[in-house]
């Protein structure tokens, strides 16, 4: 792109920054306009806007163009990003959350790989943008066509709602996403609007933001300097661009399990049980190892990244309610964002003046920070989060209870329907 556009490959770092910003400006106005649309709506006009930036990133013949294209590309991502994670939070199981995000690095194992199709087959970097504005109209499409289905699981309300079993045992029936009832927050339009100003007043709002900020600065740090890291430390440029694949690998397939593990475990012993494994991984990786060794400590930092953006995300009504979720998980993916493009350059200032050897002792400090400020968060909200989790395991019981009640009932009368055969 540099050559075709004539400019400094430095240019790249002018050009992220701008859609992040985009991104942040995004997320942070996204709730007001959450209410208004909704989020199948939302979600569709956002891929729409996306996808009219990708076609511009394609047709552009100059930098300054390219910018221009950047602004609608960071604000369509920022709002999907908000939208998406709110709905899944509030309306979806953990698991489904987890497997939300493993989505993500299936996409970032894609892209790469359409850019290599679109050059092989001579269409260039340009043919990729064309060929994702192709995936992203199909995409607009589908959700508009299933626009009802998003009304309809927003007005059946959250997954917080309190459980009810009718007295009959004919058909017992359980809360759930499916027939849960509505909640003031989902079933009015009346329930009180805060600023994000405001929101930032609740206790543990500001906890929250700095939660993200570091995590996201552990998990950038990670995928754009161990790279380099690995480099210094001994290993060629090509393998260790490989080792830097196998890392997005690990979150993918680690997030893909703790879908699984999200059936049983709650979501911050999930947490925990991340911030732990990326612990290990940054006190191995801070000892003299022998090179062989240190691919395997980079995906134990993979691994241990996966739970913990999602089932902070997916924690998010338990904390604040399903009212705040919107402003909530907005505050926090701007902390996110912030925290992905001030922290990577500032440990970059240090590698120049220093060494880039002092990167796992960066990390170990990231990974300090983060368990302190999920610490004193949980802390702060540990009432409703006991609540929460507590209503969840009596939702668990309660559909245990009503599924042998359903096969007892089947078995009865499968019996008595064999016993009028037999007569």
């Amino acid at each position: 792109m540099h050559l075709d556009l004539k400019t400094p490959i430095s240019a790249a770092g002018i050009l992220s920054i701008i859609a992040s910003l985009g991104t942040i400006v995004s997320s942070l106005c996204t709730p007001k306009v959450l209410r208004i649309l909704g989020t199948g709506k939302l979600v569709a006009y956002s891929i729409a806007l996306t996808a009219i930036a990708s076609v511009g990133y394609g047709l552009a013949d100059s930098f300054n163009v390219l910018c221009l294209w950047a602004i609608p590309m960071g604000i369509g991502a920022g709002a999907v990003d908000v939208a998406m994670n709110n709905f899944a939070a509030i309306y979806l199981e953990s698991k489904h959350t987890n497997w939300l995000h493993a989505s993500w690095g299936i996409g970032a194992t894609l892209g790469p790989s359409l850019l290599s199709f679109s050059i092989m087959i001579g269409s260039g970097w340009r043919g990729a943008y064309e060929y994702v504005a192709i995936t992203l109209a199909a995409i607009f499409v589908l959700i508009l066509i299933s626009l009802p289905l998003w009304k309809k699981t927003e007005a059946r309300g959250g997954l917080s709602e309190n459980v009810t079993i009718p007295a009959s045992s004919e058909n017992v029936k359980v809360a759930s996403p499916g027939n849960a009832p509505r909640t003031a927050a989902t079933s009015d339009g009346n329930t009180p609007h805060i600023s994000i100003r405001e929101a930032l007043r609740v206790p543990g709002m500001k906890l929250s933001f700095l939660t993200f900020f570091f995590y996201s600065a552990l998990e950038i740090s990670t995928s754009l300097w161990c790279g380099t890291y690995l480099i210094a430390c001994g290993f060629k440029p090509e393998i260790g661009a490989f080792i830097v694949s196998l890392m997005f690998a690990s979150v993918m397939i680690g997030r893909i399990a703790s879908g699984f593990f999200a059936i049983k475990f709650t979501d911050h012993r999930l947490i925990y049980a991340g911030i732990a494994i990326v612990s290990v991984g940054c006190l191995i990786l801070s000892i003299p190892l022998p090179l062989n060794l240190q691919p395997a400590c980079i995906c134990l930092l993979g691994l241990g990244c996966a739970p913990v953006y999602p089932s902070l995300i997916h924690a998010t009504p338990a904390r604040f309610g399903e009212s705040l979720s919107s402003q909530a998980i907005s505050i926090q993916l701007a902390g996110s964002y912030i925290g992905s493009i001030l922290m990577p350059p500032a440990f970059g200032l240090v590698a120049a003046k220093f060494t880039v050897h002092l990167w796992p002792i960066s990390l170990s400090i990231f990974v300090g920070l983060l368990l302190l400020c999920v610490c004193l968060l949980d802390y702060v909200t540990h009432k409703k989060l006991n609540k929460s989790y507590a209503r969840e395991r009596v939702i668990d019981i309660l559909h245990t209870v009503s599924m042998e009640t359903l096969k007892r009932e089947r078995r009865i009368q499968r019996r008595l329907r064999n016993r009028q055969k037999k007569r």
